[in-house]
């Protein structure tokens, strides 16, 4: 049963209906979820996942939807939303930060307290909960090198040490067991404010290339000792579309969503898929994360 003191709390925590992953997503694509619920303490995350457990309800974790393709239509579940776990303190020479930090407000405190050794994730529009699930970065620098632990819930509390995550290549333990994750203590060390500005300066500058318009960045991992978009790029398929998905000209690994529907998108995914198997026999694996039902696209 659901205990009445958490009855309590779970009153009190802000929720939605008819919750638009269009308007909650990178891609600005997908249809509705019936609820969503937006906990502001870690308390109120844990008493919505007890409730949605035993309830027996589908649900997803959502905090900026950076890396994410939802599907059209409704989605028969609820969405616990992390974006108000924004606490960030310093403890021990660790940032303790909970999972609904924006990489913005992340490096807006270092620049604060002359912290660096996270400026790499500059520019990245992800929470840091959404990065640590992923083992999120860009090119050889990723998010488990700076995590110490991830604090999670998945009935109980747990802390794991960064050993125990079995961090890989936009993967954690996190995405292969029902959890939440709640917090994240990272390692920065200390050095003069200007040089983390500097430094923040210099990793934007060297976005600017990345393609504009409504994305996920990029659609898929690479491959061992090989480049997605190289492999896509040589397939030929730079400026494929169907309907108003379309590869990005500029960045192959990229989807934009130029008026389209997020089924264009996912059979567009799959016919890159099939194209570069059929060229390189390279099997290619999504990084980004699907919500809801696809239908299977062939040729």
């Amino acid at each position: 049963m659901f205990e009445t003191d958490g009855g309590k709390i779970f009153d009190k925590v802000s929720k939605i209906n008819d919750f638009s992953f269009s308007k909650n997503t990178t891609y600005g694509l997908g249809g509705t979820a019936k609820t969503a619920y937006f906990p502001k303490t870690e308390q109120e995350a844990i008493v919505v996942f007890d409730y949605l457990s035993e309830k027996g309800e589908k649900f997803v974790v959502l905090g900026c939807g950076s890396n994410v393709l939802a599907a059209d239509g409704v989605f028969n579940g609820s969405v616990i939303c992390t974006k108000y776990l924004r606490e960030i303190s310093l403890k021990d020479g660790r940032l303790c930060c909970m999972s609904g930090v924006t990489v913005g407000q992340l490096l807006s405190y270092c620049k604060s307290k002359s912290l660096s050794g996270l400026e790499y994730l500059a520019g990245i529009p992800a929470t840091i909960g959404g990065l640590t699930l992923m083992n999120g970065g860009i090119n050889s620098d990723h998010i488990c090198e700076n995590v110490t632990s991830v604090r999670i819930y998945d009935g109980k509390v747990k802390e794991l040490p960064r050993e125990n995550c079995n961090f890989g290549i936009k993967h954690s333990i996190m995405r292969d067991i029902k959890c939440i994750i709640l917090g994240i203590n990272l390692s920065v060390f200390a050095v003069p404010r200007e040089a983390v500005e500097k430094n923040v300066k210099q990793r934007l500058s060297a976005r600017h290339h990345l393609p504009k318009g409504k994305s996920c960045g990029c659609v898929f991992k690479n491959p061992a000792g090989l480049t997605a978009g190289k492999l896509i790029e040589d397939a030929g398929l730079k400026g494929c579309r169907i309907g108003g998905a379309v590869v990005s000209e500029s960045h192959a690994n990229f989807i934009i969503n130029e008026d389209a529907t997020a089924a264009d998108v996912y059979r567009l995914i799959q016919l890159v898929k099939e194209r570069v198997y059929i060229k390189y026999g390279v099997k290619l694996e999504e990084e980004v994360v699907y919500i809801g039902e696809f239908n299977d696209f062939n040729g």
